[in-house]
């Protein structure tokens, strides 16, 4: 870990402002970038939707563990997921939205990338290895889809609270993959 970052960490812990201006400073670009992408149709929400993320880092600090991820990746995490949830929240917003053809293919024409989406792909694919392929199938259209969980629950039979079962038992078995094939590969280097 940076030692900027351990510097950030310790004083956000220690609930001092100078932490989280480090932290928008040496972070906030990213933070904002995964944000807009995430809510390329929402753009009124971007600034709200930064705040959420830096007051859920600043709450929920003692919730970091080193030895699992790096900081950067953590709060790149929470930024994803918090940008995700308003996604959900103002799906009905995105589809009142009047199509502005030359302002879209300014601004977010590296979203077409091919070469992007690619990579993107196989990083999912890498990351959901371990589920079966319904599994597979539901966790990519309930973290990408703007459609709300009953009606993901319904289209595959399933109750909205045993898709949260599904969910939460998919990302232990990530989790424990992950953290198997993490400690392999650290007793490989001895």
């Amino acid at each position: 870990m940076f030692d900027e970052d351990r510097w950030m960490i310790r004083q956000i812990e220690n609930r001092n402002e100078d932490g989280l201006k480090q932290l928008i400073g040496q972070y906030g670009g990213l933070l904002k970038s995964i944000i807009q992408k995430t809510l390329a149709y929402l753009p009124e929400y971007h600034e709200e939707c930064l705040n959420d993320v830096l007051l859920a880092i600043w709450n929920n600090i003692d919730k970091y563990d080193e030895t699992k991820s790096s900081f950067k990746n953590w709060i790149c995490v929470i930024a994803k997921y918090r940008a995700i949830n308003y996604l959900k929240k103002h799906q009905v917003e995105i589809h009142n939205i009047s199509w502005d053809e030359d302002k879209h293919e300014k601004s977010y024409a590296h979203t077409d990338n091919v070469f992007e989406k690619e990579l993107w792909e196989i990083e999912l694919n890498r990351l959901l290895q371990p589920l079966t392929d319904q599994d597979k199938k539901l966790f990519k259209e309930y973290f990408t889809s703007i459609e709300d969980t009953e009606t993901i629950a319904e289209r595959n039979k399933l109750t909205p609270g045993a898709l949260y079962s599904r969910i939460s038992r998919g990302k232990k078995k990530i989790r424990d993959f992950f953290d198997r094939e993490g400690g392999e590969a650290h007793d490989k280097r001895r």
